[in-house]
């Protein structure tokens, strides 16, 4: 008696769904610990106290030392030295965190071109500022290729600072916040929530002093790099249209219009003195009273 084959792919096919979901579910409990594992590998490395015997030496590996660089520099295309350097920085496994462009507007002028026209020339500085992760074995390297697309450098300027004793402070504080962790208990003078902030406060110091070591570490591994380019002035022209030209009307037109506008301030003129005619009048009184006084002082 043949089994119909509908009768064994369903059962197949539950099996391996069934299948894939265990192996989900055990590649997501695998992946959790890991997780917290590498979380708990970061705390240890900054709260690791472990200095070899040769931090005697300013040079020595095992300090905590953070190196930087500036550099404000002219060169020839802004956008071309620009492009470079994020080249540059990413082929040494680098990061570019901020990288602007923009053009710095110096002035505007509009000057006669043709009957109609007018020639528009603005000028305009090309600016680039950027700012960069490096790896710290290749930050001269990087340096110096700027420097050599450089046709002015305005400044340069190097760092090189040491953590090693912020870092060791901050890693001997947590190690001996670790050690004395004796319970605070309630009294009558605190509550059981005053014992709990303090506990919270105290856990959250911790915490920031190993995400200080951790910025640390990172910034040892990682030199910042930042870069301000600029170039010589440049010109934009183009042909624009005169408004004034454009817009104005036919000479028959204006000399119609400048005779309407004549008879329209003459009018005006007519109507404001038609408008004051009390005054008028008390002008001419005063005249006329002014005159005869002066002839009855003369008698």
């Amino acid at each position: 008696m043949r089994i119909p084959i509908r009768y064994l792919v369903i059962p197949a096919l539950a099996l391996a769904a069934c299948s894939s979901d265990k192996h989900r579910s055990y590649a997501d409990e695998a992946a959790a610990p890991t997780a917290d594992k590498n979380a708990d590998q970061y705390v240890a490395a900054a709260d690791s106290t472990n200095f070899s015997g040769d931090i005697a030496s300013l040079t020595a590996a095992s300090r905590k030392r953070v190196r930087a660089a500036d550099v404000r520099c002219r060169v020839t295309d802004v956008f071309h030295a620009a492009t470079r350097m994020e080249q540059v920085v990413s082929a040494v496994q680098g990061v570019v965190v901020e990288s602007t462009m923009k053009n710095e507007y110096a002035g505007q002028y509009d000057l006669p071109y043709s009957s109609d026209s007018l020639k528009r020339m603005q000028l305009y500085t090309p600016t680039a500022n950027l700012t960069l992760r490096v790896p710290v074995a290749s930050l001269d390297s990087v340096v110096t290729i700027l420097t050599s697309m450089a046709v002015l450098i305005d400044y340069r300027t190097k760092t090189d600072q040491d953590y090693t004793l912020s870092y060791l402070a901050n890693a001997l504080k947590n190690k001996h916040a670790g050690q004395h962790t004796a319970k605070v208990v309630a009294d009558k003078k605190t509550t059981t929530l005053d014992v709990a902030k303090y506990e919270d406060q105290q856990e959250e110091t911790k915490v920031d002093r190993s995400i200080s070591n951790l910025k640390i570490l990172d910034d040892v591994a990682y030199a910042t790099f930042t870069v301000e380019l600029f170039q010589s002035q440049a010109a934009s022209t183009e042909t624009v249209i005169n408004p004034r030209a454009v817009s104005r009307a036919g000479f028959g037109t204006e000399v119609r219009t400048a005779v309407v506008d004549g008879a329209n301030l003459l009018r005006d003129l007519f109507l404001f003195f038609i408008q004051i005619w009390p005054l008028v009048i008390m002008g001419i009184l005063g005249w006329w009273g002014y005159r005869r006084y002066r002839r009855m002082s003369v008698k």
